[in-house]
């Protein structure tokens, strides 16, 4: 049997772009189609949604003693390996759930959604930080920076999983 069973096109709906799946059977004749949206492209409603994730975790964490300590004593060598942990994990996780098979067209995008969930949760940490007062910036920057990446490492993975959401 040379025919194909499914049909797969890309379509814009109510401004999203989709991926349409139509099944057809053994003569031809559709039978089933499936709508399933694309997220290569970083819209109002990502964002969003990336902020609520990386809050999600992020506010909790904030208020604990326990980061405000560990990020006085932790070693600054170990902070950039929670960076690099989390950038690798974020990239991969967000290639493999929207890019990979479409990064044609996308490259990009693909590179706004990164860099826009990092910067996204390191805001956020930083702005609960900064209104509890924790976030020591004028005074000790580097115990600033170490708190935001030590709460921004688990609201990373908050970000990208409601990211998924749609």
């Amino acid at each position: 049997m040379d025919k194909q069973l499914f049909k797969s096109e890309i379509k814009r709906v109510n401004g999203y772009l989709k991926e349409i799946v139509t099944h057809f059977d053994h003569t031809g004749n559709p039978i089933s189609t499936i709508v399933n949206p694309l997220t290569v492209e970083l819209k109002p409603r990502d964002v969003l949604q990336i902020f609520v994730g990386s809050f999600l975790i992020a506010a909790p964490l904030s208020f604990t003693a326990e980061i405000w300590e560990l990020s006085t004593t932790i070693e600054t060598f170990k902070v950039w390996l929670l960076v690099i942990i989390s950038f690798v994990t974020v990239t991969l996780f967000i290639y493999f759930n929207s890019y990979r098979g479409r990064m044609r067209g996308y490259i990009l995008h693909f590179f706004k959604r990164i860099i826009a969930t990092y910067v996204i949760t390191a805001s956020s940490s930083a702005l609960i930080l900064y209104l509890i007062d924790q976030f020591p910036f004028g005074t000790d920057p580097g115990v600033a920076m170490k708190r935001v990446i030590i709460i921004s490492f688990p609201a990373l993975f908050g970000a990208i999983l409601s990211d998924t959401l749609k």
